[in-house]
């Protein structure tokens, strides 16, 4: 454990000797959701020709349940505390795989309002933390995959995990018009050794400008300790600084604009680490017009190292993302190296269907000879990646009920090989949703 760490949690406790030691409950709130999920995914190897060990790549088929239950309880004095237990699996592996049968703690916090003085509100403890369109905190592992946590790590199912929440300490300020939100979130504990631990901190800042438009400066900082290996005695920081723009500026148009700088040492090297990200995106709704069409267009740039022979790593770090621009190349490609221009629309044919569609150019940033992901594929050294589409209808059967059906495809470009990766990728996925 980190020495920040200690020192904060002796201060909660301190101050909260002053409070009695026990908490009464005023109010109690049971909820939480099921999802379902039946699935079809081929060729996700992108690969013409495959043997039998890459069966679950070509030809998978399978069903998914996630499952969460929520506990909140306001207790006296702006004390709450919320507890959600989350089981996950893979249909039919109930008996034959034991990560399959665990109910994980997914989140477990507390919550103290008006902590100290009236403008402070303290969160403590295992809590979801999401910031901005989330390009650089939302999720421990990334939206791509999972750890070890869950039955789908590691398999074709790795992007439907629910797991999002991290074990932190978190702060808000809030001064209307301007929020300050800081946060120590430790991701790896490794051992109990000191020094050897993976950390994320940093400082948001919310300030609306007025009631169209809002500014969201942000700087986040990766640490790893100097005893973890391969560090050489030094701690390997990484700092992102950046500022999220969102705006509104006329009725039903919205607009956002988002740039990030990498600096500091890149994970697991001496390189040194100078990456950038930029993303914008507008969308525009028809409100007064049958069926509420909606049109949007999305652009994103991650940075890539076309020159690996130097000591600077210009490539995108993914961090902590949790974005989809597309469902296929979310689980195939790290969010890094790319440039993407999404075009995306919506429309409601009945009061409680919604039809969407979102299409996807992916290209590399920078011309690389292989690329890492779901696999590794060798490529020409030309930069299209290729064309994703995603296709999609939810019904709202009820109000705490929704059915969905989603199709998707991507279909690989020039840069990958005739041999190891031209083939078309395909989903199907049809799926229910619960809320209680």
């Amino acid at each position: 454990m980190s020495r920040r760490l200690i020192i904060l949690v002796a201060l909660a406790f301190v101050v909260g000797l002053s409070f009695s030691a026990y908490a009464e409950v005023q109010n109690i709130k049971v909820g939480g959701d099921i999802l379902l999920r039946g699935l079809s995914r081929n060729n996700f190897d992108l690969v013409n020709s495959g043997t039998a060990g890459d069966k679950e790549d070509d030809q998978a088929s399978f069903a998914t349940a996630n499952v969460r239950l929520r506990i909140d309880a306001d207790l006296t004095d702006n004390v709450s505390a919320t507890v959600r237990l989350l089981n996950e699996r893979l249909w039919g592996t109930l008996d034959d795989n034991s990560a399959s049968s665990d109910i994980d703690l997914d989140l477990a916090y507390v919550t103290l309002k008006e902590f100290l003085y009236s403008p402070l509100t303290v969160m403590i403890g295992r809590q979801e933390l999401r910031y901005g369109n989330a390009l650089i905190v939302g999720d421990p592992d990334t939206n791509r995959v999972v750890d070890d946590v869950s039955p789908f790590s590691g398999t074709i199912a790795a992007d439907l995990s629910s797991h999002k929440a991290f074990d932190a300490i978190r702060a808000v300020l809030n001064y209307d018009p301007l929020v300050l939100d800081l946060f120590y979130a430790q991701i790896e504990e490794n051992t109990l050794t000191r020094n050897d631990d993976v950390d994320l901190m940093g400082v948001n800042l919310i300030y609306t400008l007025d009631k169209n438009t809002t500014l969201n400066p942000y700087i986040f900082i990766r640490s790893e300790g100097s005893n973890r290996s391969g560090q050489r005695g030094k701690s390997t920081k990484a700092y992102v600084p950046g500022i999220l723009v969102t705006s509104s500026p006329i009725e039903n148009l919205k607009g956002s604009l988002e740039f990030a700088y990498q600096f500091g040492k890149a994970t697991g090297s001496a390189d040194k680490l100078r990456a950038w990200a930029a993303q914008a995106g507008l969308d525009y709704t028809f409100a007064n017009v049958r069926y509420s069409p909606m049109l949007g267009m999305q652009y994103t740039y991650l940075s890539g190292d076309k020159n690996t022979s130097d000591n600077k790593d210009k490539a995108w770090d993914p961090m902590f993302e949790d974005q989809t621009l597309n469902s296929i190349p979310n689980l195939l490609f790290v969010n890094s190296n790319m440039q993407v221009i999404n075009l995306k629309g919506s429309m409601k044919p009945m009061e409680d269907v919604t039809l969407m569609v979102n299409y996807g150019n992916y290209r590399l940033a920078q011309k690389v000879t292989s690329l890492t992901g779901y696999k590794i594929w060798t490529l020409t050294g030309k930069k299209a990646l290729g064309n994703a589409l995603d296709i999609g209808a939810v019904y709202d059967y009820t109000e705490d009920v929704q059915l969905g059906l989603d199709f998707g495809w991507f279909f690989p470009g020039k840069a990958f090989t005739k041999e190891d990766g031209r083939r078309t990728a395909n989903q199907v996925i049809g799926s229910m949703k619960v809320t209680f």
